[in-house]
């Protein structure tokens, strides 16, 4: 009788410590949950304080899927690209729709004899590098030009969106863009020289030891006499 009450004893006390055990592991599934409820939340109102604060957008955003902010709004279908990369173009761009920015430099051709069309030289500069290219264009188009590029000027800067051709078949085989739209991106100036004094002091100071020298001379000769 005593072993059987024993036994009973050491059953209930397993009992309890396996119970004590079991409320000890739902507390802490209890607690581990609204940790991470906490978390969610501080999370939430961080973000939120984020925005209501203005954070700048590039912030968040990953660096290679940047928007430009400088990017014309009609150039999302087409190649925009530079003129240095046309010169060097190969049978990718042929009879594809390009964009280029650069200046009108040199003289406005009449591409045909009525004149309907005009060929006018665009050009842009890359590290030190001239790039240019025979843009076909309406004359129209052409007369929006304010100034030529040249000497002392610096001329209009034009935004061509136009079909480029490596070999045009039309122009005895030029390479060319023939311009759909050709809109003006900023205006012409002239740059005259300006008078400066200080130039003509070097000349000055050459002619007046020249002077000096001519009458040393004349001096030395007059007493060898």
């Amino acid at each position: 009788m005593m072993r059987l009450g024993e036994d009973r004893a050491r059953r209930a006390a397993c009992a309890m410590v396996d119970g004590a055990a079991a409320g000890r592991t739902a507390a802490l599934r209890r607690a581990g949950r609204l940790a991470h409820a906490a978390v969610a939340v501080c999370v939430a109102v961080l973000l939120a304080v984020a925005c209501a604060l203005g954070v700048p957008r590039g912030a968040w955003a990953d660096d290679d899927n940047l928007v430009n902010p400088q990017q014309r709004p009609d150039s999302s279908f087409i190649y925009d690209t530079a003129i240095s990369a046309l010169n060097s173009a190969d049978t990718y761009y042929d009879n594809q729709t390009v964009q280029v920015v650069g200046e009108a430099t040199g003289d406005i051709i009449n591409a045909d004899i009525v004149g309907d069309h005009k060929w006018v030289n665009l050009s842009s500069e890359e590290q030190g590098v001239t790039y240019s290219i025979a843009v076909y264009m309406r004359q129209g188009s052409a007369a929006r030009i304010d100034t030529l590029g040249g000497y002392g000027k610096t001329g209009t800067t034009l935004q061509v969106r136009g079909t480029f051709h490596l070999v045009c078949p039309d122009h005895g085989g030029v390479t060319d863009i023939h311009a759909d739209v050709v809109s003006v991106v900023d205006s012409g100036s002239q740059h005259p020289d300006e008078f400066s004094p200080q130039a003509f002091i070097p000349g000055a100071v050459a002619v007046a030891i020249g002077f000096v020298l001519m009458f040393v001379f004349y001096r030395l000769r007059e007493r060898q006499r």
